[in-house]
């Protein structure tokens, strides 16, 4: 295609105020990931570098064993912010947003004290089960950090939910440049096998906490301050949303950390911190996505409850086409070159890792293929559907790696992990056809919707 013609496409694109919006800010978001991405991947070669690949699999032994108390934590209250505060903030105005805000919070802090004490009960049995018997401290202490960990997650969401993408980004950068700042410190200063795990509660916690909650002060407090609170906001309005998304949210965390937390029964801990880090790498496959996830959001319940849902078709089928497009150099890179990718960066010691990396950015390709599944049926008031669909991706998955992890250790992981990820996408693709009347995903020269959208 001429270089004159693609150049036309993008200037037509960009005059759709919409998808110019979304454009602009997922660029800024990729932009940030990419120094999110080079930034973890610096303290994690500091990790795998000076501390090896068994304390790299304490380390997701740690942020494995929190992530599982994050559900039970959040209870899908971060992912309704995503819907209830740009639809109260149309429908009403922004004092009202934060009226849900801190509701919200109150119900955070009571499903973490729950947390901390099943944590704190149940550190001994599962740092034995695990094998690191000398970690029932730390995952004792997990609990109370926990609680810092959440409300940084959660004031990030809050950010992009009144679309402050930018300051959102930034918190990230910040976090991870704290990351990285620690784990340098300590290692100098104080080298020790466990620093990775303090650092997980310094830098992953602490500060992220702290960081996010200066920006909620300034781009949401403040501006709410001379508003009065227009309707009476009740814990069962939040819930209502909320309770669906916390299955939703287990199943993306089974999805997600399953393989992770079942394969330290069957391999060595130096095997669970290779996969981790295979893992992550494989997520640069989905960075494209993930940057457009996170804006699109918002501004898909934006404009769902305006009732422009042909302009919410016209964003979500264009952007799945462009974050395509953009992956397929990172997708050949990953799947062809993951020996020499892990070689590189890691050390022969992690070369294990390179067949489970190209299987599990296999399962990326359909990910960032189908668009924002979750983002579409979230927000237009399909979430208890697509609850069901995360629901058969995990169950899809913890079948897969019950039989594969015992048969073939790291390996049979990937394999679930990028059959289950396909699987809930495909499933969600079609559902949207059934509901909407026209297909998000995108495959190269195929126009699914060749009777329904007509693109410049």
């Amino acid at each position: 295609m001429p270089i004159k013609k693609i150049q036309n496409k993008i200037e037509n694109a960009l005059k759709d105020p919409n998808f110019s919006f979304v454009a602009t800010r997922s660029l800024h978001t990729l932009l940030s990931m990419g120094a999110i991405f080079f930034l973890r991947f610096v303290s994690g070669v500091i990790i795998a570098r000076v501390y090896g690949p068994e304390v790299s699999g304490w380390l997701t032994n740690l942020m494995t064993f929190m992530a599982a108390f994050i559900i039970l934590g959040n209870f899908g209250i971060k992912d309704a912010m995503l819907k209830l505060i740009p639809e109260y903030r149309e429908k009403y105005n922004l004092a009202t947003a934060w009226a849900i805000y801190k509701k919200s919070l109150h119900l955070i802090a009571f499903f973490w004290l729950i947390c901390m004490l099943i944590m704190y009960f149940i550190a001994e049995w599962q740092s034995k089960s695990w094998n690191v018997p000398h970690l029932k401290f730390f995952f004792q202490a997990s609990g109370f950090f926990l609680i810092f960990l959440l409300m940084s997650e959660y004031n990030n969401f809050v950010l992009r939910a009144i679309l402050q993408i930018k300051s959102a980004n930034y918190n990230n950068i910040i976090t991870l440049i704290s990351r990285v700042v620690v784990i340098i410190l300590l290692t100098l200063f104080l080298l020790n096998d466990y620093n990775p795990l303090y650092l997980q509660f310094i830098s992953g916690c602490l500060l992220a906490w702290l960081f996010s909650q200066l920006s909620i002060h300034k781009h949401f407090k403040k501006p709410s301050s001379n508003q009065e609170v227009l309707v009476k906001i009740d814990y069962s309005v939040i819930l209502a949303v909320a309770f669906p998304m916390l299955f939703t949210y287990l199943g993306f965390f089974i999805n997600n950390f399953a393989d992770a937390y079942m394969l330290p029964f069957y391999t060595s801990t130096e095997l669970v911190g290779i996969y981790k880090t295979c893992g992550n790498v494989a997520s640069i496959a989905a960075m494209g996505l993930v940057a457009m996830n996170t804006t699109i959001q918002p501004k898909i319940s934006q404009l769902y409850h305006q009732g422009k849902h042909e302009e919410v078709m016209k964003l979500c089928v264009k952007f799945a086409r462009l974050i395509f497009l953009m992956n397929i150099p990172i997708f050949a890179m990953i799947i062809f070159g993951s020996k020499l990718m892990i070689y590189i960066a890691y050390g022969e010691k992690f070369l294990p890792g390179a067949l489970a990396l190209s299987i599990i950015a296999i399962g990326q390709i359909f990910n960032v293929a189908c668009g924002p599944v979750a983002q579409l049926l979230n927000v237009s008031g399909y979430h208890k559907q697509f609850r069901n669909i995360s629901l058969i991706g995990a169950f899809i998955n913890l079948t897969l790696i019950i039989f594969f992890i015992p048969k073939w250790g790291i390996e049979g992981a990937a394999i679930g992990n990028a059959v289950s990820m396909a699987a809930w996408n495909i499933i969600g693709t079609l559902y949207i056809k059934k509901k909407f009347g026209y297909y998000i995903a995108y495959i190269p020269f195929i126009n699914l919707n060749k009777n329904i959208i007509h693109n410049k």
